[in-house]
């Protein structure tokens, strides 16, 4: 073969499905080794990121005992794959559940056993080692179903280490505060940071991964206000700061009510922007939130209301709704309530909503984007 062909296997090797790719692991050794080898799984998921190509919807069931996990390809909401999940599901025990995504890998804990880092693409899965014995004596388990307040979790991508983190924060049956622990993949271990400056009023949501740092919404420790703080930490100085509100004085247009008391019911991604919920469930003329977007990271004049949610017309339980993404050519947004409800389009223009309905799904799920990749646990 002319070193000018082999120049060109990478580039047209890259821009393939990740299906196709392991079965091409059998064409020959060299191509065997090149798949297997980390820089093409970087350039094949570069490529993925910059066209928006292997694209696919996670779909977690929400109710019913399954040990399998269900993925379709975004764009066209068909080709339904199931496979095992990481953890089984038993009846009589907790579900496991997603956490995050990020550059092909989900992390998914479940309180009894632990948590792993999982690339469905390949089926690939690493458990992660187990928290320190004084950690866990020091919390208070409380039964729960979906979401542990005193469990906080988040998992993303240390893009100047090349490391991917996940952040467990534990509260304390001792003290008032969240202890907070860090997992390194590079290091396989976990350690002590930073206790977490402040409270978390709701945990319906993980944290959101974006600009190299985990956001959540809390208060300060002590205070209850619902969540008034959008706050962030950086996986590589392993610092907490504050991003900055956007106007929270406004008289709301469509309600016409003055809606003087909000708190921020989520922090999320929406394409590729840092996006928040704010709560009006006070509001005098109508129970409401509104999703805004950051268009400037850190940049608090650039925080722009999208849309405007109804309690009494919306489709779905409005208090835990979190934008997902947008549709391919971006006049509809994907909500997902996180469980009980299924999630739906919230058309941009006509302001309307539509039930997603995919054929072969459990009937009602959670919903996550997550991009095919070789990447390695």
């Amino acid at each position: 073969m002319s070193p000018f062909l082999s120049d060109l296997i990478p580039d047209i090797l890259c821009r393939l499905p990740v299906k196709t790719l392991l079965r091409f692991k059998c064409v020959s050794k060299s191509w065997c080794s090149l798949i297997d080898d980390p820089h093409f799984a970087k350039l094949h998921l570069d490529h993925s990121l910059k066209t928006s190509s292997n694209v696919k919807l996670f779909l977690d069931n929400c109710i019913e005992c399954d040990d399998k996990a269900y993925a379709v390809d975004f764009d066209s909401l068909h080709n339904l794959v199931q496979f095992p999940r990481p953890f089984i599901a038993e009846i009589t025990k907790y579900r496991s559940r997603v956490i995050g995504s990020c550059n092909g890998l989900l992390a998914v804990y479940h309180r009894e056993g632990g948590i792993a880092l999982w690339n469905p693409s390949t089926r690939k899965c690493r458990y992660l080692p187990p928290l320190d014995d004084d950690i866990i004596s020091d919390h208070d388990a409380f039964p729960g179903y979906h979401y542990d307040k005193n469990t906080v979790l988040g998992f993303g991508y240390d893009e100047t280490s090349n490391d991917f983190k996940v952040v467990q924060m534990q509260r304390s049956k001792t003290q008032n505060c969240y202890k907070v622990l860090l997992y390194s993949l590079k290091a396989n271990s976990w350690k002590r940071i930073q206790d977490c400056p402040y409270e978390f009023p709701t945990n319906y949501n993980d944290g959101a991964y974006i600009n190299n740092s985990l956001h959540w919404v809390g208060d300060e420790i002590g205070e209850f206000y619902g969540g008034k703080v959008i706050f962030a930490l950086n996986l590589a100085t392993e610092k907490y700061y504050d991003v900055p509100e956007g106007d929270t004085s406004f008289k709301m247009k469509k309600c016409g009510g003055d809606c003087p008391y909000f708190g921020y019911m989520n922090a999320g991604v929406l394409g590729g922007r840092l996006c928040v919920s704010r709560d009006y469930s006070t509001c005098p003329v109508e129970d409401h939130i509104n999703v805004w977007v950051m268009k400037e990271y850190g940049v608090k004049e650039s925080w722009t209301e999208l849309f405007y949610l109804s309690r009494d017309e919306w489709l779905t339980n409005i208090f835990h709704t979190r934008a997902v993404a947008y549709s391919r050519n971006g006049d509809k947004v994907l909500l997902d309530e996180g469980g009980g409800r299924q999630p739906a389009w919230f058309n941009l223009e006509n302001e309307t909503g539509e039930t997603l309905s995919i054929v072969g799904a459990p009937q009602l799920v959670s919903t996550m984007i997550y991009v095919e990749s070789l990447v390695s646990v």
